[in-house]
């Protein structure tokens, strides 16, 4: 059964009369502090302020103040909760013949954010920890009494048991180089012209060339 009409009722009715509050506080064994609050008509007659507590003493009367509730307009605000439209986003890709398509939500893809940024930190914590024992392989492999249990251990993580050494190579290289007729082109010109277009490089991926340097050139076969 609701009452909420009639508290409001009594509220609004209260809040036209005067009100005294009396405090008393028991000297006895109890130690109580008593209030009461009366509307005008119902408090102690004038000059007489006695009370005695349920354990029989009697009371001191400490205080009367003025209990009125003060007449005020109060406005009650409804406040409406604000309702946020979460963001959607639609990915398409193509999965073999298939298009696909996927729905993430702002969550998801902050999931996503984070999943990345952790995925990131255990990749560069791996890439240290291989190239610690990328290092210490080779520094320690051609000294090791047990270069089979290494090399073991390279295999598993994919580590080339290689080394890289400087090597200077020395080529003989015969070529043909159309000249004029006339005779017009020196030899420093034919010169010039093989520098500028006699290259050397290498297929293979275990070598690489870093440099090459042509030291002479001479006409004629050998």
């Amino acid at each position: 059964m609701s009452v909420g009409p009639a508290i409001i009722l009594l509220y609004n009715e209260r809040r036209k009369m005067n009100y005294q509050k009396y405090t008393w506080i028991c000297p006895g064994d109890c130690d109580a502090l008593i209030e009461y609050t009366f509307k005008d008509g119902y408090g102690w007659p004038a000059g007489v302020m006695d009370l005695t507590c349920r354990c029989g003493t009697a009371c001191i009367l400490l205080s009367v103040v003025d209990a009125t509730i003060p007449s005020t307009t109060t406005t009650k605000e409804e406040n409406m909760e604000e309702v946020t439209t979460p963001v959607v986003m639609n990915l398409q890709w193509v999965e073999g013949d298939d298009l696909i398509t996927k729905t993430y939500t702002e969550s998801d893809v902050r999931h996503m954010v984070w999943q990345i940024k952790n995925l990131t930190t255990k990749q560069n914590e791996w890439y240290k920890k291989e190239s610690q024992l990328r290092t210490f392989i080779h520094d320690n492999f051609e000294n090791s009494d047990d270069q089979e249990a290494l090399t073991e251990i390279a295999e598993m993580f994919d580590i080339p048991l290689t080394k890289e050494i400087e090597v200077t190579v020395w080529v003989r290289v015969d070529a043909v180089v159309e000249v004029e007729l006339s005779g017009g082109d020196s030899f420093d010109a034919v010169e010039d012209f093989i520098s500028s277009n006699l290259t050397v490089d290498s297929y293979a991926s275990e070598m690489s060339v870093n440099n090459f340097e042509i030291e002479r050139c001479e006409e004629g076969a050998y």
